[in-house]
């Protein structure tokens, strides 16, 4: 686990800064070995192994390859000469599978046949640009439509943009700030940075993206799938995030959830002038993650079960991780290895999990009903390999209809998604805990684990019996 406590000095991490600038001239993007590669005098600073993250380099300012530069720049130099090729091809259909909009019409692998609820990393730009410059992949869930399953909108993730003189190749062509206007840039956006964990406070500097006066700051964090339900069905809405410093330089951010987030800050500086960065971090817990919400969090309580490998014992059983006995106080025993600390005392249990000394494998580190709606979590941090666990959900307490929704997390990727719109579950109604109360089984997951480190798993969506689509939800039978 690694700590979050340290400030993040994110200011060159993917850089590609370009334009005039009385700063000398160097080609050493992203050297971080402590070497000059040629192309200036300067070199960075070595490598600290024990210090806060900062993936900075200290050398003089560095151009692209693509752009040209000479000892007495002009604005009208600064035009991209070789850029990236955008890759399209237009009249064709796209290729399947690869996340890409192959043909350049607006959608990502349409026509191509998925499992209703599989979840794809996709590009909605021109497939030559994916990962250039701020350019950085959206998510798409695969949805039941009509005769056959097709791949949703991606969303999320940073397309292509107008250039902002802002040190980021925005429209992702190779080159940064190629535009006459971009004469002086006083921004440093970043267009990567480092992952973060679950439940540990990620500090970001924004006096790293600008370092003149500035008279007012402004963060704002966007989440992942749950986040985005709770924007519609809560009111005050809900978060599966705490924020602290927002009107500051300094914020810090602090998931309990696994996911992508999308940041953004606004820099008003003492001039009047409006700076604007956004920027996405990843927070990418290990293992497998359940992950567990609905459209009435506030006032019901949906729980959610994970049922150990080869068994089909009853659900609510010793072979069950669920509220009764996967909590910092329960007394689940699968004879899996415990995880530091780190991994779990920030979240809603802490004071349990540290009086325990250490996190149990698998647990249920937030409790819905006990955290004021927020998702539900269970994890097991190092999942046995090629062994299949069940999820399942039921409906304890509450009235009326409730539509939950499933994220499955594999080695800090989302793999799945069950029951977002258009797709929701429907009878899901009857509420009466382990006795009577309705169960949804929502799939089986097979995670692949490396040297303890799980790389992907296979998913796949439980239906009702005779059935090859739909939910398989029902009052019976209780059993496995």
């Amino acid at each position: 686990m690694r700590a979050r406590f340290a400030v993040l000095c994110i200011v060159a991490l993917g850089f590609a800064a370009c334009g005039p600038s009385t700063q000398g001239l160097g080609d050493d993007v992203g050297d971080d070995d402590g070497t000059d590669d040629g192309g200036g005098s300067n070199v960075d600073a070595p490598v600290e192994t024990d210090g806060p993250v900062d993936p900075v380099d200290d050398a003089a300012t560095a151009y692209p390859d693509a752009m040209p530069s000479d000892s007495n720049p002009s604005c009208n130099d600064w035009m991209c000469q070789t850029p990236v090729p955008d890759g399209c091809m237009l009249g064709t259909s796209d290729i399947c599978d690869d996340g890409l909009d192959n043909n350049c019409n607006g959608e990502v692998d349409e026509g191509c046949t998925c499992t209703a609820g599989a979840v794809q990393q996709c590009f909605l730009g021109p497939p030559g640009r994916r990962g250039q410059g701020a350019c950085v992949d959206g998510m798409q869930t695969c949805v039941e439509a009509g005769e056959f399953d097709s791949w949703g909108p991606c969303n999320g993730g940073i397309r292509p943009g107008a250039e902002a003189c802002d040190s980021v190749d925005n429209d992702c062509n190779g080159c940064a700030d190629d535009d006459p206007a971009c004469c002086v840039v006083n921004l440093q956006c970043p267009t990567s940075m480092p992952d973060g964990d679950p439940f540990q406070p990620y500090v970001i500097d924004g006096a790293t993206f600008f370092s003149g006066a500035v008279t007012s700051w402004q963060w704002t964090v966007t989440g992942g799938p749950c986040d985005q339900l709770f924007l519609t069905t809560t009111n005050p809405v809900r978060q599966s995030f705490t924020l602290s410093g927002q009107n500051t330089s300094m914020l810090t951010f602090t998931p309990t959830l696994s996911g992508d987030y999308t940041i953004t800050v606004t820099i008003t500086a003492a001039d009047g002038t409006v700076y604007t960065c956004t920027f996405i971090v990843h927070i990418r817990g290990p293992g497998l993650r359940v992950e567990m919400c609905s459209n009435r969090s506030g006032d019901t309580d949906v729980d959610t079960h994970v049922h150990r490998p080869d068994s089909t014992a009853t659900w609510w059983g010793a072979d069950t991780c669920y509220f009764g006995n996967c909590s910092a106080y329960g007394t689940i025993n699968w004879g899996y290895a415990n995880s530091p600390l780190s991994q779990c005392q920030g979240g809603p249990q802490g004071a349990g999990w540290t009086a325990l000394g250490y996190c149990r494998n698998p647990r249920l580190d937030i409790d819905s009903i006990r955290a004021n709606g927020v998702p539900e979590n269970i994890n097991i941090d190092v999942p046995q390999n090629a062994k299949t666990y069940r999820v399942m959900l039921n409906y304890y307490s509450g009235t009326g209809a409730v539509n939950p929704l499933v994220n499955i997390y594999c080695g800090g990727y989302l793999r799945a998604t069950y029951g977002q719109a258009p797709d929701l579950v429907t009878g899901f109604d009857v509420s009466g805990a382990s006795s009577s109360g309705d169960l949804w089984r929502v799939a089986d997951v097979t995670p692949t684990v490396v040297n303890g480190v799980t790389t992907d798993c296979t998913i796949t969506p439980l239906h009702a019996p005779g059935m090859s689509s739909g939910y398989w939800v029902g009052t019976t039978p209780r059993t496995y």
